[in-house]
């Protein structure tokens, strides 16, 4: 990669280096076991995939004093997880014994979706009714619904809140299945309850990421993850956004759970000159610090972030570096506070451990772990201006780069 003059990074090397493990690849998808629901077959694969959870966290998980309680916990649920009939109460279970770690990167994906997550990212049709949510604190809000969909044929409105499916908290819901009803208990903005029967059906993903050009000569750049997909996306707007050039960059962040370590930190480096570095990893035997740059060409222009509480991990970590440096403003809702360095481990069924294994800080200190970024300009979720097509966040980070720009 040439436009990369160096990019340190060789935590990611260490973590690989342990070849007994099971490390997770973004460009294959295991195969999903196939058992009975019910068998002897079904337990017996529970049971490998309940020790292999248990024993990556043990022995990787980043807070050690964790340990001892998790261990005792997991073995007193073991029988319980393991007789589970099926795939979602297996995983229904191991998502519930993963919180007793209070950690918001460890947590695991059923191999059913994990199938529909890399099916999402590759741009192929899924089963769906039609929303997304976003977590705030504990609670999903509906933040989109698409037109045309059992969702929007149903009356769902943003900023309802989704309770439980199937009398499953959303959480531990299974992935939606194409023609399969499933029922959707929705509380709205007065408490209401919404008791809604749903038929997914088979819908071409959302754009994971865009440029848009904004009156004023604005660039809206969006994406919602730090991946090679994303990554060859941002290089190609980088180099049209230097034919055309902008007088003023909207970053946006909302929706951004954040990805790989490397490719945020060449994110970070086509808004500075030079280098600069973004964030440190660091556990009790090592520090490393990532850098990348200089660019053949960065973006100087009057710059805004658009941030809220789906804002996590190392797009938290872009938002407040950006901030700390005074290169951006930022404009939203404070982020998540998911700040910890993650590997995937494939598990036996196909299925996907994700587990905190270091600490990370921006390069300036900052610890964001449960804290999160706080915005420069806070601006409260309004749940009526976005049913009525508005964006009152961004409205609020136009306002504001007016201000900047010459």
């Amino acid at each position: 990669m040439g436009r990369i003059l160096h990019l340190l990074v060789a935590a990611s090397l260490l973590l690989a280096g342990c070849a007994s493990v099971p490390w997770a690849r973004d460009d294959a998808t295991p195969e999903p076991a196939q058992v009975t629901d019910g068998s002897a077959e079904r337990a017996a694969l529970n049971a490998r995939v309940y020790d292999a959870v248990v024993r990556h966290v043990v022995r990787r998980f980043h807070r050690r004093e964790a340990i001892s309680d998790f261990r005792a916990h997991a073995a007193a649920q073991r029988d319980a997880v393991v007789a589970q009939p099926d795939e979602a109460g297996l995983y229904a279970g191991l998502s519930t014994l993963l919180e007793r770690l209070d950690d918001d990167h460890s947590y695991v994906t059923s191999p059913g979706s994990r199938v529909r997550h890399d099916a999402l990212r590759a741009g192929t049709a899924v089963a769906d009714t039609g929303l997304r949510t976003q977590l705030v604190g504990e609670t999903y809000f509906v933040s989109t619904v698409r037109p045309d969909s059992p969702a929007a044929g149903a009356g769902v409105l943003p900023g309802w809140r989704l309770v439980d499916i199937d009398g499953v908290p959303t959480a531990l819901a299974a992935p939606p299945a194409d023609g399969v009803r499933r029922t959707l208990r929705l509380l709205d903005e007065h408490d209401r309850e919404h008791l809604l029967a749903l038929t997914p059906r088979m819908m071409p993903p959302l754009p994971r990421h865009e440029l848009r050009r904004l009156d004023g000569g604005i660039a809206h750049l969006r994406f919602e993850a730090f991946d090679r997909e994303t990554h060859r996306w941002l290089l190609e707007q980088m180099d049209a956004l230097e034919e055309a050039r902008p007088r003023g960059i909207v970053l946006d962040l909302r929706g951004n759970g954040g990805g790989h370590g490397g490719m945020a930190t060449v994110t970070h480096a086509f808004f500075h000159p030079g280098t600069q570095p973004l964030l440190t990893l660091q556990r009790r035997f090592f520090r490393q610090t990532y850098v990348a740059g200089p660019m053949p060409h960065h973006r100087g222009e009057p710059m805004v972030v658009l941030v809220g509480p789906t804002t996590a991990s190392m797009a938290e970590i872009l938002a407040a570096r950006l901030q700390e440096t005074g290169r951006a403003l930022v404009v939203g809702q404070r982020t998540r506070g998911a700040v910890v360095a993650t590997r995937g481990i494939d598990l036996p069924d196909g299925g996907l451990l994700h587990l905190g294994m270091f600490g990370l800080t921006t390069a300036g200190g900052q610890a964001l772990e449960k804290r999160g970024v706080l915005p420069d300009v806070e601006v409260d979720l309004d749940w009526q201006a976005v049913r009525e097509g508005g964006d009152p966040v961004l409205d609020a980070a136009l306002e504001k780069l007016a201000t900047l720009m010459p």
